[in-house]
């Protein structure tokens, strides 16, 4: 989303004045290797639970929810929602690769968009794991 500054600002050697619309490239942040080490690669350990990384908004290295006063309303509310439904799943299910395919098969390259998204859909098969 665009934001416009209320005032003229120096950031670093950039002149923003009053009045200029402004865009913050949130994939930029999010890939950058002077903050990321190996940022192109899929690693979520890097946000497991103590991890000084902070995707709230209170460090700018990572804003998928935005920050400040602007951030995002629902936060709370959709991150309860999506680990409810990601418990719900890993519970009620076992989950396998189709018959013939490796883990070494599965491309994990994403497409640029609004969203990141992976170019070839992941499928798999969900066993239910209670009769």
């Amino acid at each position: 989303m665009p934001r416009v500054s209320m005032e003229h600002v120096v950031n670093n050697r950039y002149d923003i004045p009053a009045k200029t619309r402004v865009f913050v490239n949130a994939w930029a942040m999010g890939t950058d290797p002077e903050i990321w080490e190996d940022p192109e690669s899929f690693r979520p350990e890097r946000f497991l639970q103590g991890s000084p990384i902070d995707f709230k908004g209170q460090d700018f290295e990572l804003i998928p929810l935005g920050a400040g006063r602007r951030i995002c309303a629902g936060m709370n509310f959709g991150i309860a929602a999506v680990e409810l439904a990601m418990a719900q799943l890993l519970h009620s299910f076992d989950w396998e690769l189709p018959p013939g395919v490796t883990a070494k098969d599965l491309d994990m390259t994403e497409v640029f968009g609004i969203t990141m998204h992976r170019k070839i859909g992941l499928v798999v098969l969900a066993k239910p794991r209670f009769p």
